[in-house]
């Protein structure tokens, strides 16, 4: 039994906390501030460079005018309507259009393949870059095969698009693409689409050349087969040894095994619609391919064995 004389014990003190664990908690504060800084400093960055860049292609296709009046300037060999861009820059060599797409771009040459990578229209630094031909290309008489490149940022810059032609179904709604060059019109039938790789340790030390220009008729007619074999799908266009084709090249995430990005391409093809020819195509003609050639890299990632491991490698034959 308590008594009176007995004391309620006393609360306890909470402990301070210590010098050093504010220290840590000040620290981790400062550290969680600055990323979600840096993040949305790279968010705003993001989405500038994302602004810029859709405005300048619409500000330089609005340059694009059917109206010989409007650019009456030199060279008289330039298409009147691509004159006023011409003047502006002496590298612009086209332009491309693919139906159903963002894709409606200039397009440049420079003396090579890197210039134009993180370079806009105007020759300043775009890490988006703009769509240019390769430097080994004649734009004036089309070689063989024509090669345009352009980045993927997986939205609607540049060729990020070009990855919806994996889709049969949309293969349906943009069967032919326009590209034109600064000396005549010109439009294609889309006829393969294919995933490649750009690095050999990817492929059993093979790359597929498919930016070759100067083929011979006869390495040409092989080129085809291979591509063929490697096409998601048969559209049903017919390819001849004297045709030419353009090829369009982009970077794909496909098969990116971890977070690293890997050396890898999405590709479509399509080839020049004859003198005379409907340029119309059937595309009810189009079947998928069941079982097409991909990299060894596409094998890895899905954890299928390659059926095509031993099939003799193929290089293209011709004097650039």
């Amino acid at each position: 039994m308590s008594t009176q004389n007995e004391q309620a014990p006393r609360p306890r003190k909470q402990k301070k906390q210590s010098r050093f664990s504010k220290t840590v908690n000040r620290v981790i504060t400062i550290v969680a501030v600055l990323v979600l800084l840096v993040a949305g400093a790279v968010c705003v960055k993001y989405f500038v460079e994302l602004y810029q860049n859709k405005n300048q292609t619409e500000e330089l296709a609005a340059l694009v005018t059917e109206s010989e009046e409007n650019y009456p300037d030199e060279p008289a060999w330039v298409q009147p309507k691509y004159r006023e861009l011409y003047n502006q820059n002496n590298d612009f060599v086209g332009w491309i259009t693919v139906p159903n797409t963002a894709i409606n771009h200039p397009v440049m040459q420079s003396d090579d393949n890197e210039y134009y990578l993180r370079r806009d229209f105007y020759k300043n630094y775009l890490r988006r870059g703009t769509v240019f031909m390769d430097y080994r290309n004649d734009p004036e008489n089309l070689n063989v095969n024509t090669i345009l490149y352009g980045h993927n940022y997986l939205d609607s810059t540049m060729f990020s698009d070009l990855e919806k032609y994996k889709d049969i179904e949309f293969y349906k709604t943009a069967p032919v693409i326009e590209f034109n060059t600064i000396y005549a019109d010109h439009k294609w039938k889309v006829f393969a689409v294919f995933l490649t790789t750009a690095s050999p340790e990817l492929d059993n030390n093979y790359v597929f050349n498919y930016i070759y220009p100067f083929m011979t008729e006869s390495s040409f007619a092989e080129f085809i087969d291979e591509v063929a074999k490697r096409s998601l799908y048969d559209t049903g266009v017919e390819v001849l040894p004297t045709d030419k084709i353009l090829t369009l090249s982009t970077c794909t995430r496909d098969m990116d095994i971890t977070s690293k990005q890997e050396n890898a391409r999405c590709v479509v093809m399509a080839r020049l619609v004859r003198e005379g020819e409907d340029e119309s195509v059937d595309t009810s003609q189009a079947t998928v391919n069941p079982n097409p050639k991909y990299p060894q890299l596409w094998y890895d990632k899905y954890g299928i064995e390659n059926p095509y491991k031993d099939d003799e490698k193929w290089y293209p034959r011709g004097e650039g």
